[in-house]
């Protein structure tokens, strides 16, 4: 087996002697944010970001030498850090920590299968691990425990906001918004209810109101937490202080 080479995060990114770098890899990673932002993930490449910087693409390989360490880099950037601390009420800030992350994900609609496969975790990431894991740091869990609850939350909503942004892009792309695809099925969908094989879609289609996507994550991260609280009824009677650790 060939020896594996340091990840990013262990290779200086200045030299230790020589000119200073033109750029930086957080530099880098903005440019490559901002095309996969407006274009998609599959946009980037080391000779885009080079023309959106003015620059040759075999400078920027000194910087980033293989697609895995860009990817790091931009997963880091556009993660980022925002600190969050305990107030006391664990499922509040359990739905806090998951708001935050779908404002994240919506925001960067390349991120979620990036951070479904096995990316190279950057210090950023990290953090903001260690900031979850404390938000549970009071109530008594094995740190098995506090993963048993962090996965399933990060998974669901990475769930959540992919099947989100699926529904806004084929509006987009097709230029039928949800509602006149709802039209569009009903003579389809009559036909078959018709039948009375189907009573509960049946009854789906005459009562749920079908909210919109802020309503329908809500929902559904309530049955979330609710689930994790019976499970877990030390996270339910959490009432340690806001200055707990």
């Amino acid at each position: 087996m060939a020896e594996l080479e340091p990840i990013i995060w262990m290779r200086p990114e200045k030299p230790a002697r020589g000119p200073a770098p033109t750029y930086s890899r957080e530099r880098i990673a903005a440019v490559a944010i901002e095309i996969a932002d407006s274009e998609g993930i599959d946009a980037v490449s080391m000779r885009r970001i080079a023309k959106e910087l003015g620059t040759g693409a075999m400078t920027l390989y000194r910087y980033l030498p293989a697609k895995e360490d860009l990817y790091a880099v931009m997963i880091d950037h556009a993660v980022g850090f925002e600190p969050q601390e305990p107030t006391g009420d664990v499922r509040a800030d359990l739905a806090t920590l998951a708001r935050r992350h779908r404002q994240i994900l919506c925001r960067h609609p390349w991120l979620a299968p990036l951070l479904a496969g096995r990316p190279i975790i950057g210090p950023n990431v990290l953090r903001g691990t260690e900031r979850d894991l404390a938000l549970l740091g009071g109530c008594g869990l094995s740190i098995d425990e506090m993963l048993d609850v962090l996965n399933p939350i990060r998974h669901w909503v990475n769930g959540a906001v992919q099947a989100e942004l699926a529904e806004r892009a084929a509006a987009d792309q097709s230029g039928v918004d949800r509602l006149a695809w709802q039209q569009r099925m009903g003579p389809y969908l009559t036909t078959l209810l018709a039948t009375g094989e189907f009573p509960h879609l049946s009854q789906m289609i005459e009562e749920s109101e079908f909210g919109d996507a802020d309503e329908r994550f809500e929902n559904g991260l309530a049955i979330l937490l609710a689930g994790v609280e019976t499970r877990l009824p030390a996270i339910a009677g959490s009432t340690r202080p806001p200055s707990a650790a």
